[in-house]
């Protein structure tokens, strides 16, 4: 059960807000002690969450190419489908239900990872409360997640598990947990190159925010500026914040601050700290240039004094109901390249079999074509990369993609056949999260039969 805000979980939110990237982990849940004392110190995981923010068209990642499967494939989309052979051909170890299936052409780097084992495909991961037939949706005898096809709802549901109004996220959750197993309990395991989100705020934890060409500083607040008139500013400000005002908000304003400019530079400097990376990463793609910031802090980590961490990073726009066939195609392969040049990062680093990236999405989109693109659909394939991932393989059961099958609830949406809580239990079961605490972080776990899904 999630637990209401205490007087210092309130002020540590407020501080947060002040600055935008201030990280206090306050206060253990019943849970940290326990796994405290078992964590080693030198046992570094790291979970990566790439979120295709406005519903990636996964039905035109990964395609059949058994000649029936692609002949409806075809049939359904229309002026979208990709043409056959076209197609980069995947051979699945084991779980290919039948079902020849290629990648998208411009995903040849993901095809490599997954050719090599490195990458696997969970398919047809969506936002479910519990399962879900066709019968029992259109009886409207289950329960669903809030707004369905609705893209904020999607994206909070998805981050967060939750169809409440309480707005924190399965990833805060497991921080919480877990906020005692780091040495260093200023820097949050929660980092986010992309702002705020609902995924990594937890009860006590909140994100610690970074972009790709490092921390953010105060403008015209630098400590080294050779301008004199900025210098002494800098004093000024440094002597405020050194005060003991009386007020509540005012004192602890003050010491996020300087809590927050202490982190600053201990991070910088970690990082500064460390050999250039020798993997190229296309400094043209914004994903490929996050995902470079987080290998650089990946290496920083024995300087940071870290064991467990987790980071977001949001990509976009798959919002494609207009001109897909334009734009479609570069985000994917974008996505491809960004993570295959961070997967040889992290072998660079020595630790590829301890970094896990998977993607995540608001929904899927609808197999029908609109003329011009898809419009919001539902279940969606996604992808799951490291060297602890069981890869080479596909994993859940694969839709039939014909419209009005019992996998369709009509307009081509389709309906997931593994939900979020499933997806990202076998995520945290290899992160560390111990089984004692998956009631409170995926609450909805409980309703499917399968806890795990075995692709790591």
């Amino acid at each position: 059960m999630n637990q209401p805000f205490n007087r210092r979980q309130f002020l540590t939110r407020c501080g947060s807000l002040a600055l935008g990237s201030a990280s206090l982990s306050a206060g253990l849940t019943q849970f940290n002690l326990v796994h405290a004392q078992t964590a080693a110190a030198n046992d570094y995981k790291a979970l990566v969450c790439i979120f295709l923010f406005g519903g990636n068209d996964s039905f035109n990642m990964l395609i059949p190419r058994s000649n029936g499967d692609y002949e409806t494939y075809a049939s359904t989309r229309l002026d979208l489908a990709v043409p056959k052979e076209q197609l980069l051909p995947l051979n699945p170890l084991t779980h290919s239900n039948g079902v020849d299936y290629g990648f998208n052409p411009v995903m040849t780097a993901a095809k490599t990872l997954f050719d090599n084992q490195k990458l696997a495909v969970m398919g047809n991961v969506g936002a479910l409360v519990e399962p879900v037939s066709q019968i029992s949706y259109q009886a409207k005898s289950i329960a669903l997640p809030p707004q369905l096809f609705s893209h904020n709802d999607q994206q909070t549901f998805m981050q967060s598990l939750q169809s409440s109004s309480q707005r924190n996220g399965w990833a805060g959750r497991a921080a919480d947990v877990l906020a005692d197993v780091n040495q260093n309990q200023k820097l949050s395991m929660n980092i986010s190159l992309s702002g705020d989100n609902i995924w990594q705020g937890g009860n006590s934890v909140v994100p610690y925010s970074i972009n790709a060409a490092g921390i953010e500083t105060l403008d015209y607040l630098e400590a080294n500026n050779g301008d004199t008139r900025e210098l002494r500013r800098y004093q000024i400000y440094q002597t405020l914040l050194a005060q003991q005002p009386a007020h509540l908000f005012q004192r602890e304003f003050a010491r996020t601050q300087i809590r927050a400019w202490e982190l600053a530079g201990e991070v910088n400097a970690a990082l500064q700290a460390q050999n250039p990376l020798t993997t190229q990463f296309n400094t043209q793609s914004h994903l490929a240039n996050n995902l470079k910031m987080v290998a650089n802090l990946i290496a920083a980590r024995s300087q940071l004094s870290v064991s467990r961490q987790i980071f977001f990073i949001g990509m976009g726009d798959f919002d494609t109901h207009g001109n897909q066939l334009g734009r479609h195609p570069g985000l994917l392969q974008e996505l491809s390249d960004g993570m295959k040049a961070f997967y040889d990062a992290t072998e660079e680093l020595g630790v590829a079999n301890n970094v896990t990236t998977f993607t995540a999405s608001d929904f899927g989109r609808t197999l029908t074509s609109n003329g011009d693109g898809t419009d919001h659909g539902w279940g969606a394939h996604q992808l799951v990369m490291g060297g602890a991932v069981k890869g080479g393989d596909i994993y859940g059961k694969m839709p039939e993609l014909v419209i009005g099958s019992n996998d369709d609830i009509g307009e081509g949406r389709i309906i997931p056949t593994t939900s979020m809580d499933q997806y990202a239990a076998t995520l945290a079961t290899w992160y560390g999260l111990p089984n004692s605490a998956f009631a409170d972080v995926f609450p909805n776990l409980t309703n499917f039969e399968q806890q795990n899904m075995g692709f790591i």
